[in-house]
């Protein structure tokens, strides 16, 4: 059994897939525990803004590292910040499904407040080619035209599937 008088949680540490070697064991860490609170936001699916409202958050344009939402990175208006305001433009369409905002601080992430509610974003499909003669068995490219699809495959979970009696899945 070991014992030890240190008052840190002891990490592990390795450098490019080695070992290091903490000298009188200091590879320790502290936890800062989060500032602020997102209580709540709004999304202008016309304007593509995001605007944050909440409880001690950063006031300044360089403690934010990032603000996400609906898969899109979100450009800060540096104008409307304060302590209790944040607001921001998509810099590109969101993408569909129920999403919160992800505000990114130095200091890591900034909690949401017990109950936030997420918004859904629809994706709407306008057309669909071809629509005629398809092959039972599949096989058959068929494009959809629409609003907040995915913009990366691999990030995103996508299912579609038609409604006829054997319930046709198509592949993304």
């Amino acid at each position: 059994m070991l014992k030890t008088y240190e008052t840190k949680p002891q990490l592990m540490v390795s450098v490019d897939g080695l070992p290091a070697v903490c000298h009188n064991l200091t590879c320790d860490f502290m936890y800062t525990a989060p500032v602020g609170q997102v209580t709540g936001f709004t999304f202008d699916a016309g304007t593509k803004k995001v605007k944050l409202t909440g409880t001690d958050l950063p006031a300044k344009a360089t403690d934010i590292q990032k603000i996400m939402f609906a898969m899109s990175e979100c450009t800060v208006d540096a104008e409307t910040l304060s302590a209790t305001n944040i607001d921001c433009t998509l810099v590109k369409e969101p993408t569909c499904g129920d999403h919160a905002p992800t505000l990114t601080t130095q200091l890591g992430n900034i909690p949401h407040a017990e109950g936030l509610t997420k918004i859904t974003v629809t994706c709407t499909i306008t057309k669909l080619h071809p629509i005629a003669n398809l092959n039972l068995l599949g096989a058959d490219n068929i494009t959809f035209t629409g609003t907040n699809f995915p913009h990366e495959l691999e990030t995103s979970t996508v299912e579609i599937e038609f409604n006829d009696v054997a319930k046709t899945k198509c592949v993304p």
